[in-house]
């Protein structure tokens, strides 16, 4: 957006949506904008910028959070190696509701929460989920208690050494792949909120991350950070797991 005039003085403001949700708001955000410079001219947005990756405000103060490194930890020494070398597995959301042994989570992708005060009638109860189906790639902070984490997880780990490279370069692949939803790939910190009280919105509005990263406090000790892939329909049969290719990962990836 850019205003006319004034000299020197000038507003410049880039909003790109990559759902029709905060399109929505981008409009509605430069008809007020309008109201105060009247000279404004707003540059048509291009499709492609459209769809490029793109965080909320909310989503951006989270993702300056992503530590320097990250673990995975790994079942099999095969698995760890081939993540190594770019083959980057990727599990189905609601898959993990039904899945067998330690990373069984009956609530995963369902968000829930409370606003009001604590024991109290008067409170309001959140349930919901989204509409969109999620891949996501479970991952630790380092200072994780790994004994634990080997214990449930797997004896394996893959240390990632830049976790931003190794996001672009999923999203890099992600945004050609047929199940894509509009280049929307990123990653989250994990909110262990599920089912406590939420923080005071006049609106009643939950975080839009919470549908992939919200988790109950029981299983905070984890530390996650997760790696997600948003899917464009929610009515094709989609596999319980999907492999990326994003190609060698020897310089940011290594087996510890």
């Amino acid at each position: 957006v850019h205003c006319k005039g004034g000299g020197k003085k000038h507003l410049r403001c880039r909003l790109v949506a990559s759902d029709s949700v905060l399109q929505l708001f981008c409009e509605r955000m430069l008809g007020f904008i309008k109201t105060i410079h009247p000279n404004l001219r707003a540059a048509r947005m291009p499709q492609k910028a459209r769809r490029r990756l793109i965080l909320t405000l909310g989503e951006q103060k989270r993702m300056l959070t992503v530590p320097n490194s990250l673990l995975r930890f790994i079942e099999q020494e095969e698995y760890a190696l081939q993540f190594i070398a770019g083959q980057i597995r990727f599990g189905l959301l609601d898959y993990y509701r039904n899945i067998e042994g330690s990373r069984r989570d009956e609530k995963e992708g369902l968000v829930s929460g409370v606003w009001g005060q604590k024991e109290s009638d008067q409170n309001i109860h959140y349930r919901g989920r989204s509409i969109n189906p999620y891949y996501i790639l479970c991952t630790a902070r380092p200072d994780v208690d790994v004994p634990m984490m080997t214990e449930k997880f797997g004896t394996f780990i893959v240390r990632i050494s830049n976790p931003l490279a190794l996001m672009e370069r999923i999203r890099l692949v992600w945004r050609n792949h047929e199940l894509a939803f509009a280049d929307n790939a990123r990653i989250a910190p994990v909110a262990y909120t599920k089912d406590e009280l939420l923080k005071k919105d006049p609106y009643l509005n939950v975080p839009s991350d919470y549908t992939y990263s919200q988790k109950p406090k029981s299983k905070k000790c984890e530390q996650e950070f997760r790696y997600v892939l948003t899917c464009s329909d929610a009515k094709q049969n989609l596999s319980n797991d999907l492999t990326l290719d994003v190609g060698d990962c020897r310089d940011i990836c290594t087996l510890l």
